[in-house]
């Protein structure tokens, strides 16, 4: 035969301080024995440690700054900032790779668009030391030199 005590978790009309027969109590994981408690912070997710995501408003502003000549710098810069902070929360990187790339497409034409700039106006400046100041028309183009 069974011992049927009172204090017997097992037996079916068991009651447990929070009045549920015969299951744990209800509230998520409890605190080791021995351990301090904890407080309570409102908007607190267990699952990340209490850090909230990162958010996405750094990589907008990389990404619509990536289309801007010299401030695509300022966007690259950016986009890797939040690539690598929604890397580490494990979040979708997408936006932010999307703005790394168009960062370093408009970089590099700009800066062939500045050599380009810079080699026409310097050809321009000697065909005008060349000639002398006034209008001229060498191969059919005309060039105003003062």
């Amino acid at each position: 035969m069974t011992d049927n005590t009172p204090n017997d978790p097992n037996q079916p009309g068991h009651q447990n301080p929070q009045g549920q027969p015969g299951y744990p109590p209800q509230g998520g994981a409890q605190q080791p024995y021995g351990s301090a408690p904890q407080a309570y912070t409102p908007g607190s997710n267990e699952t990340t440690g209490g850090s909230k995501p990162p958010s996405k408003g750094m990589a907008i502003a990389g990404f619509v700054l990536s289309f801007f000549g010299l401030l695509a710098i300022v966007g690259l810069i950016l986009n890797i900032i939040s690539f690598r902070r929604f890397g580490r929360a494990g979040q979708p990187r997408g936006l932010s790779l999307a703005g790394i790339i168009i960062s370093i497409v408009v970089i590099i034409i700009t800066v062939i668009g500045i050599i380009v700039l810079i080699a026409s106006a310097t050809v321009l400046l000697q065909q005008c030391a060349d000639l002398g100041p006034g209008t001229h028309v060498v191969d059919g183009v005309t060039y105003t030199c003062s």
